[in-house]
């Protein structure tokens, strides 16, 4: 394939890769550009990740490169900015005029232009006649309408729905103007509902873990304690309310058969209500950011994915296929991932479902097992970045992967 001049903007700086599943998405996905295409990659740096700029560039290779210091907190007025500027609130808290006026001056030097997430599609000039690949990370008006749905507060409940009607105008408004949009088969259902539109334009693009994680050694089930871990972003909403509802309506029940049972939610900046959940239940720890996962997975019998509402594909669910510490979660956990209940995980989205699959694995070393071997199985069939990677080159030559 003929070496292109490519842009890829996005609004992270996806470093350190352990940070998140979407930042160590963004960096494979910049890193592998880099070594096929003569790439130049900007992006904001949000809330101390300046720290982490020298090594990002190390270790991705990346020589030509545009970073712009940005912190817009999530607030009621910034709400109220946002709808001045005709922006979704993310949007909005990803928005610079510099940053802008230096894309606008570069941007006709590049074959193509990536934007990885919508809310960095408006950085394209109009003016722009080169080729416009759009990766979605989800369709994210869908996760904003489960959201809304569960809420009982009146006017938050208000809020969120119309945030996600703004969110779905946007959404639509990036996908019809892009050349070609990467996205999970589900997310791009959500986002052209059109069969027809859909095929023309829609590829399939799966948002994977780190596959590295397949050839790790599964540990002995007697060698385990029981422990129960989660990873996440502890700042997003989805993660928060599904852990606040597994410790505040399941932990109890599942103490009482297992009294000496742990919980370890593992991620950085913890919102208030994690943290809460570690001062109030026994045998529930909030770690923190972990440098390596390692430390605790082999000392993890169960690995919960407790999601109530969110959109996309969730690393996190393939991450923990690929690890082979056996999954318990939702639906929403393993949508778009053609996962069935009881071969490489269990799914249930009721408490009392949910913390019973916990129990059978703490305790039925066979059934342990099983959840076990078919979750390596099924990663290594279908999810590695080999094969995500082909389609790529694909969609970059004007082919149909």
């Amino acid at each position: 394939m003929a070496r292109q001049k490519i842009l890829l903007l996005t609004i992270h700086l996806p470093y350190p890769t352990n940070h998140g599943a979407s930042l160590f998405n963004t960096f494979r996905l910049a890193k592998y550009l880099n070594e096929k295409h003569d790439l130049f990659f900007a992006t904001f740096l949000k809330w101390g990740s300046e720290q982490y700029e020298q090594a990002f560039l190390k270790a991705s290779g990346i020589k030509n490169y545009y970073f712009e210091k940005l912190d817009v907190p999530r607030t009621i007025p910034n709400l109220a900015r946002s709808y001045m500027k005709g922006m979704t609130l993310n949007m909005y808290r990803s928005h610079s005029e510099s940053f802008a006026q230096k894309i606008a001056s570069i941007a006709d030097q590049f074959d193509t232009i990536l934007v990885d997430h919508y809310e960095a599609y408006h950085y394209i000039p109009k003016s722009y006649k080169g080729r416009k690949i759009l990766r979605v990370h989800n369709a994210e008006h869908i996760m904003w309408e489960r959201y809304a749905a569960i809420e009982t507060n009146p006017l938050k409940k208000m809020g969120v729905s119309l945030e996600a009607s703004r969110i779905k105008k946007a959404e639509r408004a990036c996908c019809e103007d892009a050349d070609v949009v990467l996205g999970a088969d589900n997310d791009n259902r959500n986002l052209e509902p059109d069969p027809v539109k859909r095929e023309a334009k829609y590829v399939e693009w799966l948002h994977l873990g780190d596959d590295n994680q397949i050839d790790l050694p599964v540990p002995k089930f007697q060698d385990i304690p029981n422990a129960l871990i989660y990873v996440g972003t502890l700042t997003w909403e989805p993660n928060i309310d599904g852990l606040v509802w597994f410790v505040r309506e399941g932990w109890a029940k599942l103490r009482a058969k297992h009294p000496k049972l742990k919980l370890w939610i593992i991620g950085k900046n913890p919102d208030d209500r994690v943290q809460a959940l570690a001062e109030e239940f026994d045998g529930v720890t909030c770690t923190g950011f972990v440098e390596d996962l390692e430390d605790y997975f082999p000392k993890s019998k169960v690995n919960i994915i407790p999601l109530r509402f969110g959109s996309g594909i969730k690393v996190k669910t393939i991450n923990g296929l690929c690890r082979g510490i056996p999954v318990v979660s939702t639906n929403i956990g393993t949508e778009g991932l053609s996962l069935s209940d009881g071969h490489a995980c269990y799914i249930a989205d009721d408490i009392d479902g949910f913390c019973g699959y916990v129990s059978l694995l703490l305790e039925d070393e066979k059934a342990w097992q099983k959840i076990s071997y078919n979750a390596r199985m099924v990663a290594r069939e279908r999810f590695t970045w080999d094969a995500l990677f082909r389609i790529l080159d694909d969609v970059l030559a004007g082919r149909k992967p």
